[in-house]
């Protein structure tokens, strides 16, 4: 990534389109992440892919194994002749994956993951640590390390064995989900507010909100109602269109997103 401490600037030939969906903040913490991954197989690869991609200051990734016929179905960087060589699989893709982006400083472990001195102490120098084929016991010692950090270390681990895949994720004893169900948010337009409270409001019969009691909503650029911009209440749904919202102000509007 085309970034400088100083100045901050992030490259849009490259990450335009992702800058747009994260935020420069984002973008900008990703420039300065170091992350590790282990395993470097067809789920390792996928996600070294797309880490890449994304504009990381570094990418570390260990694996001890040597390249396998059962690689070359899931694992997109290694060639038949990296079998027959009996090369590492890191020593066959990682050079490839970092052909995908030169802004990323991408390095190599072939060394058996564990503990170096008696000790997970080398995994500070991480932002985050990915985890896959790896024993359910090194999960468990890595995970109790990471979250003694201060700050924590993020932990993510996961992988897939034919149809079946599992993952588990660990960042910080602090971290706090508020999405119930993980669906998008929803955006419908505003018809009317009334001035009762609580408020009546109107969306258009074209664009059904299915949203739910108990459900909470922000508004945004309302007309004539504006001290409720940008505010989050929670509502009472009264199907099919209507919602009821809890409010001490009394001004109309007659347009704006919810």
């Amino acid at each position: 990534m085309d970034v400088t401490e100083s100045t901050e600037q992030i490259d849009d030939s490259l990450y335009s389109r992702q800058r747009y969906v994260l935020g420069d903040n984002a973008m900008k913490k990703m420039a300065h992440s170091h992350i590790l991954l282990v395993g470097f197989g067809g789920l390792g690869v996928e996600i070294a892919k797309n880490v890449t991609l994304a504009g990381v200051k570094s990418l570390t990734v260990q694996d001890h194994r040597k390249c396998a016929v059962s690689d070359l179905s899931t694992q997109y960087f290694i060639r038949e002749k990296d079998v027959a060589a009996g090369k590492s699989r890191v020593e066959a893709g990682v050079p490839r994956l970092a052909e995908l982006n030169p802004n990323v400083n991408v390095l190599s472990v072939s060394e058996p993951f564990g503990k170096r001195e008696s000790s997970w102490s080398f995994l500070s120098q991480y932002k985050c640590v990915v985890l896959t084929e790896v024993s359910y016991d090194v999960q468990i010692e890595v995970d109790e390390f990471c979250r003694t950090q201060c700050p924590p270390i993020p932990v993510i681990s996961g992988d897939v064995k034919g149809l079946f895949a599992v993952g588990f994720c660990d960042f910080g004893p602090n971290f706090e989900v508020l999405d119930t169900n993980g669906e998008e948010a929803r955006e419908v337009f505003v018809c009317n507010i009334t001035k009762e409270n609580p408020g009546v409001v109107t969306v258009y019969d074209a664009r059904p909100h299915g949203l739910e009691s108990g459900d909470s909503v922000q508004f945004r650029e309302l007309d004539g109602m504006t001290q409720l911009n940008n505010q989050i209440r929670q509502i009472t749904v009264s199907p099919p269109t209507s919602s009821l919202l809890e409010t001490q102000l009394s001004s109309q509007t007659t347009e704006g997103e919810a």
